[in-house]
C-alpha cells in the first residue's frame, strides 16, 4: 500500500494531476501564469485587487498578473521572467504586473518612481510592453532600457538595444546610447537625445547584473534539456547544489545542505496567502523558487533529497484551477508531510451581531525541525564525487564552458548581458569601488538632474576579486531570504575616469 501511494504522490509530485480541494477558491480568473521576486532589499509591498498580500515582501514569492509592487524609502525589488527578462525598481517606485498571460503576453506598467527593464524581445509576435502614463515601449532583440518618472516629464534611456517608443502622437526608434524627455504637453515634439544623464541607482542595476552573470557561468549540461532554459532562476540552482546525470532516468538536482541527514526541504519558508490560489509556498532557502513550483522531492536511502524538474508545468498552470500539491514524490518512512494552512473562515454574514470578520493571515512562517531515523550519515553534495542514486550511480555535472566574462563587449547576436561602465558616452560609470553618488567624483561626467523627491543613495559597491565576481545572496526580510553581510565602506571616491574603459 505504501508503495502505490508513494507512485501516486510522484504523479502528483511531477505536476501531471493536480489535487483538488473543494473549499479552496476558484481561481479568481487568474491565468495560471507566475513569476519570480528573485531579490527584495528594504521594504517592498505587494498588493493584488487592492488586498495587502505583504507588506514586507520575501524573495521566491511567485507574482501573479494584477500584483503591483511598491517599494519604500529604503526598498529595492527584481523580478525575473521565464524568457529571461528582469524588471528592477529601486526606492519610492511603484510598478504593476499588468499582463501575465500563457505564451508570453507580458506588460508591467511603471506609475512611480524609476524602473530598469532589461528584454529579451524574443518573441515578436507577442513583445514585453513597458508602460507608463500614455507611452508604452517594446524592444527588437535584448534591449536595457530605464524609465524615469520623478524628474518631471518622464525619460527614457535605452543603454543597449532597439527601442521603440509610441502614445498620445510619439512614435520613435530608440537605439543604444540615447533617449528622450517626453514632453508633457505635446509628446509628439520630444526630441531624441545622443546621449544619457545618468543616474545614482545604475550601479545598483548593473551590480544586479553581474550577479545574474556570476550564477549563469556554473551551467552545466543539465541546462541543456530544462523547461524554460532561459529562466535566470535556474542559476540559483547551479550556484547552490548539483546536478546528477541518471542516464535514462533523467537529471537530480540536490542542494548542498542536502548532507545533512535532518534538512527538509520544507523546512524554512512561509505560507502566503494569494486571493486567487490560497496559501502558497515561499521557500527561505536563496535558491528555492523552481523546486516548489514544479517537479519532485524525492528520498532516496544512502543519498537524501533529490529534486527532478520533469516538464516543470506549475500547479496553478492548469488556468484558475485550485488544485495544490506538494512537490514530494516519495518521501521517506519516517518523514512528516507539511501542512498547508486551509482557506480562512468566511466573512461574517451578519455583521449587526458585532462578531468580528476573520480574515486571511497574510504570512506564517514555518521552520521545522525533522529527526531522521537512525540519522546516517549522507554523502556531500559536490561535482567530485560519484553518488548513489536509488541503485543507479550518477555521475556530478561539471560546469560546461563558461559565457563571456563580465567586464567585455558581448557580441550583439549572444543575447548575453551588456557591460556597464564600459561606454562613458552612454552616461554609465567605470565599473570600480565608489562611494554615494555626489556628483563631485564624475569629472567631465554630465551632472545628474536633481530629483523632485530624492532617493536615497545606494549603498556602496565593494570590490570585485581578481578571480571574478562573487554572486551575493538572494536575501529578503522575515523568513524568506538570507542577508549577506553589509559592504565595506569607502573614504574617498575613486579618481575620475581618463577615457572610455577599454
Amino acid at each position: 500500500m505504501r508503495g502505490v501511494v508513494a507512485a501516486i504522490g510522484l504523479i502528483l509530485g511531477l505536476g501531471l494531476v493536480p489535487m483538488l480541494h473543494a473549499d479552496e477558491v476558484d481561481g479568481g480568473g487568474q491565468t495560471g501564469r507566475a513569476v519570480r521576486l528573485s531579490s527584495v532589499d528594504g521594504q517592498v509591498q505587494l498588493v493584488q485587487g487592492g488586498q495587502m498580500l505583504a507588506d514586507h515582501a520575501i524573495a521566491n514569492t511567485p507574482l501573479f498578473e494584477g500584483t503591483q509592487l511598491t517599494t519604500g524609502i529604503d526598498g529595492r525589488a527584481e523580478v525575473q521572467f521565464e524568457d529571461g527578462s528582469v524588471v528592477r525598481i529601486p526606492p519610492s517606485s511603484s510598478l504593476t504586473l499588468s499582463v501575465l498571460r500563457p505564451g508570453g503576453d507580458t506588460e508591467v506598467m511603471l506609475s512611480s518612481g524609476m524602473g530598469y527593464f532589461e528584454l529579451q524581445g524574443s518573441s515578436q509576435l507577442s513583445p514585453m510592453r513597458v508602460r507608463f502614463g500614455p507611452g508604452v515601449v517594446t524592444s527588437t532583440g535584448f534591449t536595457i532600457i530605464r524609465v524615469k518618472l520623478d524628474e518631471g516629464p518622464a525619460n527614457v534611456a535605452v543603454f543597449s538595444g532597439n527601442a521603440h517608443l509610441e502614445g498620445s502622437g510619439l512614435v520613435v526608434d530608440l537605439h543604444g546610447g540615447e533617449s528622450i524627455a517626453v514632453n508633457g504637453g505635446n509628446p509628439s515634439d520630444s526630441s531624441v537625445a545622443e546621449s544619457i544623464e545618468p543616474d545614482s541607482w545604475d550601479a545598483w542595476n548593473a551590480d544586479r547584473d553581474q550577479a545574474l552573470t556570476a550564477s549563469e557561468t556554473a551551467s552545466t549540461d543539465a541546462d541543456k534539456n530544462l523547461p524554460q532554459g532561459n529562466n535566470p532562476a535556474w542559476g540559483d540552482l547551479n550556484a547552490n547544489g548539483t546536478w546528477y546525470d541518471r542516464g535514462d532516468q533523467g537529471y537530480i538536482w540536490s542542494p548542498y545542505e542536502a548532507s545533512n541527514p535532518g534538512w527538509d526541504p520544507y523546512g524554512t519558508g512561509n505560507w502566503m496567502w494569494t486571493p486567487a490560489y490560497g496559501y502558497v509556498w515561499v521557500s527561505g532557502e536563496p535558491w528555492g523558487y523552481m523546486p516548489y513550483q514544479c517537479g519532485a522531492w524525492n528520498y532516496f536511502d544512502a543519498f537524501g533529497w533529490g529534486w527532478a524538474p520533469g516538464s516543470c508545468q506549475t500547479w496553478w498552470a492548469g488556468g484558475g484551477g485550485a488544485g495544490w500539491y506538494f512537490t514530494i514524490g516519495t518521501p521517506p518512512r519516517w518523514y512528516k508531510m507539511p501542512v498547508r494552512p486551509g482557506p480562512p473562515r468566511p466573512r461574517n454574514p451578519n455583521p449587526t451581531l458585532g462578531v468580528r470578520a476573520v480574515g486571511p493571515v497574510p504570512f506564517i512562517p514555518v521552520n521545522r525541525h525533522v529527526t531522521m531515523a537512525g540519522g546516517t550519515p549522507l554523502p556531500p553534495r559536490d561535482r567530485t564525487t560519484t553518488v548513489n542514486i536509488g541503485g543507479t550511480v550518477a555521475a556530478p555535472l561539471r560546469p560546461v564552458e563558461t559565457r563571456p566574462v563580465y567586464g567585455h563587449e558581448p557580441e550583439p547576436s549572444t543575447g548575453s548581458r551588456p557591460v556597464y561602465g564600459s561606454r562613458p558616452e552612454n552616461g554609465m560609470r567605470p565599473s570600480s569601488p565608489r562611494t554615494p553618488d555626489t556628483g563631485a567624483e564624475r569629472g567631465n561626467w554630465p551632472a545628474a538632474r536633481p530629483a523632485e523627491t530624492p532617493r536615497p543613495s545606494p549603498p556602496p559597491r565593494a570590490p570585485q576579486p581578481s578571480g571574478g565576481p562573487s554572486r551575493p545572496s538572494y536575501g529578503g526580510l522575515g523568513g524568506g531570504g538570507h542577508s549577506s553581510p553589509p559592504p565595506p565602506s569607502h573614504s574617498s571616491p575613486p579618481p575620475a575616469p581618463s577615457g572610455p574603459k577599454k
